[in-house]
Order: structure tokens, then sequence, then C-alpha cells
């Protein structure tokens, strides 16, 4: 029986995570999963198997390098390739690639959660596994970010499985725990380098043995190590042949979470990653995690201390950082998980028959995934419509010519301006006759004022104007006097996205400020495209639930679109003369 309700576990958890998954394709809005992982796997299909990047590890992307190379080569029946290649396709028509490498997070996800089972199984019994299984199986955030293809569930398992063997080596001392503990850290750590704290436990069940075993449980811990080392070898081992840009990558990309602040981010680490598990994890998981943390101390200190030790001290490390995103508590949900286990099983054990006992269980374990549950579902629900990002590309696309100079703010990919992203011929443009001097036919479209022109060059369906500057950056290159530009170079519409206006209003910038002001000054709103239901205020900006859509105010993806038409304007088109708000260079240090 229990075989049966785990089967359901992981069926009902993967299909969660896949259920709508290619929400916003052929565009990818967010900036971490559209360049560390897949493009990067795509470009080993052209160039050998080095990343070249080591800011994260490099085991997930390997593993959809892998997963595209068997379903476009054996399963290439199945899984055909219209442009002939990888890199072709990827670059004309990504989607489905973007679906697998999502569909491979979700398989990760669903394995961390298939090994929580088996760790709390191991540690106390098969309820205390189901119920684990099932918190961490429905919990929103493992959830969210297995909805995306980014590396951070796949850490999961390899938590999962060193806390499991490093309970053992605590209450058995044997050297095959110490070993399977660290070889489970290594894969831990090839797939997020926090796991790496996963060690720690691992070194907390060593000291407890000290007095038991003497020297051996050192030696035995030095094993974990170098097993972790190898583990982490195997499966990104370009990192052992590129040492001075490993160390350089991780130094900064660790200076820079230690010491420099987010723009539009400002509650403390201690306060976010708090208000992070509310909806995370949900408040009776939050309290069911936290009472088997005090069962389990109160009846083994020393099991107790390896279980909670990773949890408490991943989110000191985070809450002293300078920057904050939830997901980045993710390896301490395996944990989290197996101690609200323990409650649930326990509380329902008060009760005097074994079969009151397992239906108190059930419906415990039901309480504590309750509210992840429902955004689990809710949210699957938003991704299914068009997000508002595609519907205000829609809107220009139908409304004006091909060429369009438009100023869209830093929230969508180089892809949106393309005139055929998805690579597919739009309706618009078709090919006109060979002209001297041009070395292929050209392009027929109709262009402002209904002229139908026949042109060299391929149009895009807008021009971009921005100078590559972030969103994490725009703030500080915007000014009332881009207003002006936008009149001298004919941008006369102008898109703000909320997630980067509210940004660069909350970095306090008076500039920032000034041209957002003379902007609604100066302009007339032509349409405005809300994520939110009728009648619903709008969510303060926040770098997790702006993006996840946790909050209920949300009917559709996407953040609040806003098309301004500015007054006393000729609008132009055609390829920029300049690229405006321009990137400034820094000032000189003095």
């Amino acid at each position: 029986m229990h075989r049966l309700i785990l089967a359901l576990i992981l069926v009902a958890g993967f299909a969660l995570r896949v259920w709508n998954n290619d929400y916003g394709l052929p565009f990818v809005y967010s900036i971490d999963e559209a360049s560390h992982f897949t493009s990067r796997a795509v470009e080993m299909f052209w160039q050998d198997l080095d990343p070249g990047y080591y800011q994260n590890p490099a085991a997930y992307t390997y593993l959809v390098y892998a997963t595209l190379r068997v379903l476009y080569g054996p399963l290439g029946f199945l899984f055909g390739l219209p442009y002939g290649n990888v890199t072709d396709q990827f670059d004309k028509d990504p989607a489905q690639m973007w679906i697998i490498a999502r569909t491979v997070a979700a398989v990760l996800g669903m394995a961390g959660v298939a090994a929580t089972y088996a760790a709390a199984k191991r540690l106390w019994g098969v309820r205390e596994g189901l119920v684990a299984a099932a918190v961490l199986a429905f919990a929103f955030l493992p959830v969210a970010y297995s909805r995306v293809a980014v590396t951070d569930v796949g850490a999961l398992a390899g938590i999962a499985l060193a806390l499991t063997w490093s309970v053992r080596a605590a209450d058995e001392g044997r050297t095959r725990d110490y070993a399977l503990a660290g070889a489970a850290a290594g894969l831990a750590i090839a797939f997020k380098y926090t796991a790496g704290l996963v060690l720690l436990p691992l070194a907390i069940a060593a000291l407890a043995r000290l007095r038991a075993d003497r020297a051996r449980p050192l030696a035995g811990l030095v094993l974990g190590g170098l097993a972790a080392a190898v583990v982490f070898a195997l499966l990104d081992p370009y990192v052992f042949g590129s040492l001075g840009d490993w160390w350089t990558d991780l130094r900064d990309q660790a200076e820079v979470a230690a010491g420099d602040p987010k723009p539009g981010q400002h509650s403390g680490g201690f306060t976010y990653y708090l208000d992070s598990l509310t909806w995370g994890l949900g408040w009776a998981g939050i309290a069911a995690a936290l009472a088997g943390a005090v069962l389990v101390l109160r009846r083994d200190p020393v099991r107790g201390l390896v279980l909670v030790a990773l949890p408490i001290v991943l989110f000191a490390y985070l809450a002293l950082q300078s920057r904050y995103f939830g997901r980045w508590l993710l390896p301490a949900y395996p944990a989290l998980a197996m101690l609200a286990s323990v409650a649930v099983v326990r509380g329902a054990e008060l009760l005097p028959r074994r079969g009151w006992q397992i239906a108190a269980t059930a419906a415990l374990a039901l309480v504590v995934i309750a509210q992840p549950l429902l955004a689990d579902v809710r949210t699957a629900q938003v991704l299914g419509r068009e997000d508002t990002l595609s519907q205000a590309r829609a809107f220009l696309d139908e409304q004006y010519p091909p060429g369009l100079r438009v100023s869209i703010e830093p929230a969508v990919p180089g892809r949106y301006f393309r005139s055929n992203p998805e690579g597919r011929m739009p309706a618009w443009l078709s090919r006109c006759p060979q002209r001297s001097g041009w070395t292929e036919r050209g392009w027929s479209y109709v262009a402002a004022a209904g002229r139908r022109v026949c042109d060299q060059y391929k149009p895009g369906l807008f021009v971009r104007p921005d100078g590559g500057v972030r969103a994490s950056s725009y703030h500080a290159v915007l000014g009332p006097d881009v207003i002006d530009d936008y009149r001298l170079y004919g941008y006369c519409l102008v898109v703000t996205v909320n997630v980067v206006r509210d940004r660069a209003l909350e970095a306090g910038d008076r500039r920032a400020r000034a041209y957002y002001e003379r902007l609604e000054r100066e302009s007339a709103l032509v349409r405005e495209f809300s994520p939110y239901d009728k009648g619903s205020d709008p969510v303060p900006f926040s770098f997790d639930l702006s993006y996840n859509y946790y909050p209920p105010e949300y009917h559709r993806p996407g953040p609040t679109v806003r098309l301004h038409r500015l007054r006393d304007c000729d609008q132009a088109y055609g390829p920029p003369l300049i690229r405006i708000p321009k990137a400034r260079e820094p000032e000189p240090f003095s």
C-alpha cells in the first residue's frame, strides 16, 4: 500500500511541475534561466564540453546536454529538428528545448522527493517517509523552481541522502556511512555550491563518535571529504583544469552576494528568509518542522543536531548576505520536510488505535501541505494564460508597421524584438526580386504610412533602442533629459514594465524618479496589460513573489506593462541613430 501512495505522490508532484511549463515561450524572461544552463548546454553541440563558466556547478548543464543529445540523436524520430541541427533549432525555434530543460528540472525535483522518502523511511519508518515525501513534493518553493530551467532543485536528492548517512554515521560509526555521506554531498555540490554545507552534519556525526571510536571518526570524515571531491570532479570535471577561473568566478559571486545589494531590495536577510518560509513551505509546515526538531533533539540530541545543523547554518549564512532570493534556501528543504514528518507521525501516534493513527497521519499531513498545494494548483493555472509581455508585443505587432522605434524597458530577451521569434516567416513579410548590388532576394513588407517596400535587409518587428543596460542598473542611466532624446530620435512609444520601474524608483535615484514623472506628464497612456484579477490591488515588487506568482491577485503571468505615447513627437521607423537610454561609463574612483 505504501508503494502505491508513494507512486501517487511522485506522479502528482511531477504533474504539478510540468503543468503549463511551456509558459512564456518562445521568450524566456528569467535572466538566470536564459543565460546560465540550457544555452550553455546547446553551445556544447558545437564546441567542447568545457562550460567555460563556474559561477554555478555544471551538473545540471551536462544533464540537459545529455538529454538533448539522446532526444535529438537515438530518439530523433520522435523529436525532430526542422532547422537541421540543435544549435540552429535553438536559435530559430527553441521552445521544445526549453520545455525539455524545464522537464529535466522537474525530474530532478521528484528525485529529491524520492530520496527524502528513502531517508525518512530509513531513519524512522514508512509513515515518516511518506509524509516527508508529500511535504517536499508539494511545498511551493521546490515546485516553483522545478518549473524553471535552473540548477537549484538538483541538489535536493544529494542532500537528503547525505543527511541519512550522516545520521547513520553518528548512530553506528561505520566507515562506509562516512564515505556514502560524502559521496552524496558531492552529488549535491555538483548542482549547488552552498549545498556543501551538508558536510557540516557529517562533521557533527564524526565529533559525536570521537569518544567511542577515538581517531577513526576523523579518518571517516576525511574519507567523506575525499568522496565528495571525487563525485564532484566526476560531474564537473573541467573545474580541476581551470582552478584559477573557478576560484575567480566563485569568489566574485560570493563577494557580490555578500556586499552588493540588489536595487529594490531593502528588507533584512533574516526577515526576508523567514517570510519566504511562510509561502515557500507554509505556516503549518514551519510549525511541524519546528515541532519535529524539538522532538528529535529531546529524544536523541546528536541525531537532532545532525538534522537541524544544515537548515540553521544555511539560514544564518544567507541572512547575513546583501542579496536575498528564496530559492537559495532550497537546500534546507529536505531536512525541514523530514523534521515535519516526525511531528506529524508522533502527533498521530497519540491516538490509541493503529487505524486511527493512520487516518490522523493522513489528516495532519493534509493540513501541512494544504496551503502550498493550493498555491501549486493556482499558479499552474496562472502560467497557462498568455503573459502580459507577449500581449503587449502582439498589440504592437498588430497596430504598427515593422521597424518601429519603441523604448522597451530591459525585461525582455533579444528574441522579443525579432520579426519571427518562433522561426516562422511572419504573415506580413515576403520575398521580393533581387536588385542590382544585392547578394540575394530582398524582403517585401508594408512600412510606415502604408507603403509597401522591397528592402535588402530583413526587418525586425521593433528597433531595440537601449544600450544593453540590465534591469539592475537601469536606474543609473535614466533622467528627465532622456525624454528629449526620445523625441529627437523618434522613439514616441515608451513601454514601462513595473518590475523594472519599481526597482528603479526604489533605488532612490532622483534622476530616475524625475524621468518617470516627466514621462507621465508628457505622454498619454495607450494601453495597459495587467497580470492581476479585476479589482485586485497590485502586488508590491519582490524578487520572488513578482516572478513566481504566489500572491492570489495574479490572473496571468508577467509584470504590469504600460504603453505610453509621447505628445509632440514624430514617430520614426528603421535602425536607430543612437541607443537610448545610453549606458554610461562609471565615474572614476577617487
